[in-house]
Formats: C-alpha cells, structure tokens, sequence
C-alpha cells in the first residue's frame, strides 16, 4: 500500500518513542495498526464488490447481445411467460383428461373371459 522502508519505519518509531514515551507508545501501535486493518479490510471490500459488479455488467452486456443475435427482446420474453399457464390452469386442464383416460382403458382379464 505504502513504500514505507525499513529505514522510515525505525525513524518513526523513534520519534514516536521519544514523543509518546514507553508507556504510551505500545498502546498508539495497537490503535493505529487496528485502524490500518480495518482500512484495508474495508478498501478489500470495496475492490471486491466493484470487481464482482463490473463481472456482473459484462456477463449482462454478453447476454442482451446474444439475445439480440437470437431476435429476442424483453417484450417477446415477457409475452411468452405471460402466455404460459399457471399450474393451477394445468392441473385444471389435466383434469378431464385424466377422467377420460380412466373410462377408456381396457377391462380388466376377468371382463374380458366373460366375453368370450
């Protein structure tokens, strides 16, 4: 993050040591490194969520583009879904079908030796 050297790091330390004193100094290191951890834990948070939305654009620009190719647009899509049925509609439509299947289906063995 910062080119901070060995040699910039020991002279900051002493100015702080000198500053500060030893019973201060160990206790202003803890706050600023907790404060440096969590800029950095927040400035990663950031790097990822920008990353994960300009993924999210590009995967959405690649899609409207092949659907363009395809001749689909939102309101062809938005026609076919509404044209669907509800499943309610399917089990209603499913309904007689079933109904008839039952009166049409073969009689049983033994109807069918009574016959003969």
């Amino acid at each position: 993050m910062f080119d901070i050297g060995f040699a910039e790091l020991t002279l900051i330390f002493i100015i702080g040591l000198v500053v500060l004193g030893p019973e201060r100094l160990p206790t202003v290191a803890r706050t600023i490194g907790h404060w440096l951890g969590r800029a950095r834990s927040t400035f990663n948070n950031l790097k990822n969520e920008l990353e994960r939305e300009a993924v999210t654009k590009d995967m959405r620009e690649r899609m409207e583009k092949q659907m363009r190719e395809m001749g689909l647009d939102e309101d062809s899509i938005r026609e076919a879904r509404e044209s669907l049925l509800s499943p309610e509609q399917i089990a209603k439509a499913r309904q007689p079908a079933e109904q008839v299947e039952n009166r049409i289906k073969p009689d049983s063995p033994q109807d069918q030796t009574r016959n003969d």
